[in-house]
């Protein structure tokens, strides 16, 4: 039974207690204890306790122990009885003061400190007064903290035991367990006791109480990462649960290096409580064991906390506590026990524990796990300190620990280390960080650059510098830093001149600068008698984008892009800005080579587990699949390549993806989507202005879509502007007079529209690409209408035939079968017909549906589509099947086990009533890409 998020696999409690209760309105009581550690639950089942009483009949009497009344005399005692005393008319008293009860009364107005009698004619008389109150009917009592209950109290509980299963009087207790003997430990060792330990929660239980507390979108990492972090104590994990979702990024996704840092605090209350009545002794040893963590050891913490004795005492508290585990080693019971533990340490004392550690370990310890107390000492100016710290960071970096050895040199710069180590130090963070944090990463080479010795020290800085304002979006700085460096530098070092030329040029081309700042550079690195593997391959990968959008030479933009892939195939390997160019003129020249090589390297940046490769891959991947027409491989690319962009720091991450998804959705026929994905496209800083031009000729497509024409036009126009400042002229992956020309058609400004589409079709024949000049000549088409649009539009589907590009062919056809099937109906059908084929086949479900009517309106019922029945998983295993993907490349593409993809293809046969892979691609049409995950 579900009795909600408090009570959580908390069924065989409820149940003991529910029988209980039936048991005592039957006039047979008992007692229930239960017994756990802070945080497990105990007074969610009191809450329980009272309401299952009320619901059997019984009068339910409640009370808490408290610190505060502990040292009262019958303090518990009193919350129970006062309430049904003072309620009580006079003929009502009289009878619950009958007998021995008739001195309740002056025991329960003295307030004893001190020691409480152990007077048992005082217990009897107050166990009478209990008698009288359940002779007017079953009684429940219910008692919570009642390791903080006042000694009197219970003992008057433990005297009430015997004669308890001749009662109507039910009671539940519920408490932590007891620290040391006492009536604590009595009650639970009494046989006439059940006692109920809640055990913690299951990882399932503890995912629901996230979503109870987040939301059912709680992500699984965070729930996992919960119960890890908590052993499945309900309090915890409730409060670490909350705090996530308040702290919200990474420790709302999961992190646990986030959540640890969240648990202490939230948590540190109740730990303060639990400690405030331990001896110094435990407290302590609990201290020392927060500062040590896992390396807590006895002998190391005996030494640290003052000795074996010490140590044996305060371990023995602090189980029977519910702080340590029982056991040989020291070990807290959940992860953020330690935590709470820990931050309730004064500073200077969590230092000095933490510096004595690291003193202790440093005889037989990696340095690292020496260094880590040390990131918790203050600084002292100390040299032992930072030649520590050094040490750990070489050690961390050299096994590809970055964010540990960056933590260790920032650190070390605290301490802080002599000024002639200091350079150093910041240029080896500014290195480190460059991979985890390019904002920090800025800040360290900015002052390593300034503290280099010299100009050829400060080159170097600047190079990498440099990069890292690139990739925040500041190419107009990184230009203005590179420059200034090459002109420090002087001559003597054409190494590093060169590489640093190769910066500026990546910079102009994002900045639109290629055409002045960029060929200037461009023109001394190709006329320089000798160049860098790398060097040369960067120079490559300029030339090949250089010669595609300026010149529109496309054979010569694709034997450089080929250069460079053919390098980067023999280990010449690089990322950095200019990675991405040679992958865009072959998609845009629609060379086959293209998404092979992409295809390529995406599997080897998988297998590598590097987000920092896999992402840029990943993007690049999915705009030739797209440039293609390959929706359905997409499909499963789109979503991981989004994920991997939003792993990668940087700035314009959620930029790309915002691109990626919105071109996505306008190749599906989808502009309310593709607008949706570009209002998500925001970043903290902005976009740089060749990417503008991209998200702004995006938002002119998605106006056009949606009949805004004006606003479509004078988008696209400024677009234009920007790029024919720099020269910019091929309209391959920026077709703006396409969008232009269409918006105009539509105003009725036709003349300007022609000759929009007639530049862009002349530009389009310069570059020769089938998919350029293909769309091109459709556009010429709509623009000029009579006797030439399907002399075009046969034109423009001849082109397409020969190239790559199957949904824009798809495109054309479907033009082509519309415009001429009243006067040649056996060609337009037919045009129809296969347009309506390759839309399925693509997964454009907008253009298919148009398909379909246009060959209703034509006379001709559309064929019905194949693979009715799938689910979207068996759709997706059998579109990447049907492009010739082995078993084991779609378990890949898919993150699922080759073993699913098995099951799902011979569905798949079954259902399309087929024996193999080619008579299931023969028949299979893919759908579009709204079918449900």
């Amino acid at each position: 039974m579900d009795y909600g998020p408090s009570l959580l696999e908390r069924d065989a409690e409820v149940g003991r207690m529910r029988e209980l209760f039936s048991a005592a309105a039957r006039g047979q009581g008992g007692v229930v204890l239960i017994e756990g550690p802070a945080g497990i639950g105990k007074s969610a089942l009191a809450g329980a306790a009272r309401r299952l009483g009320r619901t059997a009949g019984c009068r339910v009497l409640g009370a808490r122990g408290s610190r505060l009344e502990q040292r009262s005399g019958y303090g518990v005692l009193r919350q129970l009885v006062e309430p049904v005393l003072l309620g009580a008319d006079t003929a009502q008293r009289v009878r619950l003061l009958r007998g021995p009860a008739h001195r309740a009364l002056a025991l329960l107005d003295s307030h004893l400190d001190g020691p409480a009698p152990g007077d048992p004619g005082a217990f009897h008389v107050l166990y009478r007064l209990l008698v009288n109150v359940a002779k007017a009917g079953p009684v429940a009592l219910v008692v919570d903290d009642v390791h903080w209950a006042d000694d009197p109290s219970l003992r008057v509980f433990l005297h009430m035991l015997p004669g308890m299963a001749e009662l109507p009087l039910a009671m539940v207790l519920a408490g932590r367990p007891a620290a040391a003997p006492g009536p604590c430990s009595e009650l639970a060792a009494d046989p006439a006791v059940t006692v109920l330990r809640p055990a913690p929660l299951t990882p399932a239980a503890t995912a629901r109480l996230v979503r109870a507390v987040n939301g059912e979108a709680a992500d699984t990492r965070l729930c996992a990462a919960c119960h890890r972090l908590t052993g499945g104590n309900p309090l915890f994990v409730r409060e670490l649960a909350a705090a996530a979702a308040a702290a919200g990024g990474t420790a709302a996704e999961g992190d646990e290096e986030a959540l640890r840092a969240l648990g202490g605090p939230a948590l540190s209350q109740w730990m303060g409580a639990v400690l405030a009545h331990l001896t110094p002794d435990a407290v302590r040893v609990a201290q020392t064991c927060a500062v040590l963590g896992e390396e807590a050891d006895p002998q190391l913490v005996a030494e640290l906390a003052g000795g074996p004795e010490t140590l044996t005492r305060g371990q023995d508290e602090l189980v029977a506590a519910g702080v340590l585990r029982g056991g040989g080693r020291p070990e807290f019971v959940h992860a953020l026990t330690r935590h709470a533990v820990y931050s309730g340490i004064a500073v200077v004392e969590r230092s000095r524990l933490h510096r004595r550690a690291a003193e202790l370990l440093a005889a037989g310890q990696p340095a690292p796990l020496v260094a880590t107390h040390l990131l918790e000492t203050l600084p002292s100016g100390d040299a032992w300190v930072v030649d520590t710290l050094v040490a750990a960071a070489n050690h961390a970096s050299s096994r590809g620990a970055s964010r540990s050895a960056l933590a260790f040199l920032e650190r070390a710069l605290q301490e802080p280390p002599t000024p002639q180590a200091t350079a150093e130090l910041v240029r080896m963070a500014g290195r480190i960080a460059y991979w985890l944090d390019w904002p920090a990463a800025i800040g360290y080479l900015r002052r390593a650059a300034a503290l280099a010795p010299d100009a050829a020290g400060r080159a170097e800085i600047t190079e990498l510098l440099a990069r890292a304002v690139i990739l925040n979006g500041r190419n107009a700085d990184a230009i203005a830093l590179l420059e200034n460096a090459l002109t420090e530098l002087g001559d003597g070092h054409a190494e590093l001149e060169h590489r640093l030329r190769t910066q500026i040029i990546a910079a102009a081309v994002a900045e639109l600068d290629l055409r002045h700042t960029g060929a200037q550079h461009l023109a001394v690195l190709s006329a320089a008698p000798r160049l860098g593997d790398e060097v040369r391959c960067k120079l490559d990968a300029f030339t090949a984008f250089r010669t595609a959008v300026i010149d529109l030479d496309r054979d010569a933009a694709v034997s450089a892009a080929l250069r460079v892939l053919r390098l980067r195939s023999s280990g010449m390997a690089y990322q950095d800005a200019s990675s991405s160019l040679p992958y865009l003129v072959l998609i845009d020249a629609d060379h086959d080579d293209a998404l092979r090589h992409l295809d390529h390297d995406w599997s080897a940046a998988r297998e590598a587990g590097s987000s920092y490769l896999a992402a840029p891959i990943g993007y690049l991947r999915v705009h030739a699949l797209l440039s293609r027409g390959h929706l359905a491989e997409a499909e499963a690319g789109i979503r991981q390549a989004v994920r991997l962009i939003g792993r990668v720091p940087v700035p314009l991450a959620p930029v790309y993806g915002g691109e990626i998804l919105a071109e996505a959705h306008l190749a599906q026929g989808r502009p309310a989507a593709a607008a949706e994905a570009l209002a998500r496209a925001s970043a903290e800083v902005p976009p740089y202005k060749a990417l503008r031009c991209r998200l702004d000729l995006l938002a002119a497509r998605v106006d056009l879509a949606h009949g805004r024409a004006e606003q479509a036009v004078r988008q696209a126009e400024q677009v234009g502007r920007r790029l024919l400042a720099d020269g910019w002229l091929n309209p391959a992956s920026h077709p703006w007079r396409m969008v232009a020309a269409l918006g105009k058609h539509v105003l009725g400004t036709r003349d300007a529209a022609l000759a929009l589409a007639a530049e862009d079709l002349d530009l389009a024949r310069r570059w020769g690409a089938p998919r350029t000049l293909g769309r091109a000549l459709r556009v010429a088409a709509t623009v000029t209408g009579g006797r030439a649009e399907p002399e075009l539009l046969e034109e423009a589907v001849r082109v397409l035939r020969t190239g790559p590009a199957r949904l824009e062919l798809a495109t054309a056809l479907h033009a082509f079968g519309r415009r001429t099937w009243q006067r040649h109906p056996q060609a337009g059908r037919a045009a129809l017909a296969e347009a309506l084929r390759l839309a399925e086949e693509c997964g454009a479900a907008e253009l298919a549906r148009r398909a379909r009517t246009a060959l209703s309106e034509a006379g001709t019922r559309p064929p019905e589509p194949h693979g009715a029945g799938l689910t979207p998983g068996e759709w997706r295993v059998a579109r990447l099947a049907a492009r010739g993907r082995t078993n084991r490349q779609i378990a890949q593409e898919l993150n699922v086990t080759p073993k699913t993809v098995e099951t799902h293809l011979g569905s798949v046969y079954r259902k399309l009533g087929v024996r193999n892979r080619t008579a299931m691609a023969r028949a299979l049409a893919a759908t579009d890409l709204d079918r449900p995950d």
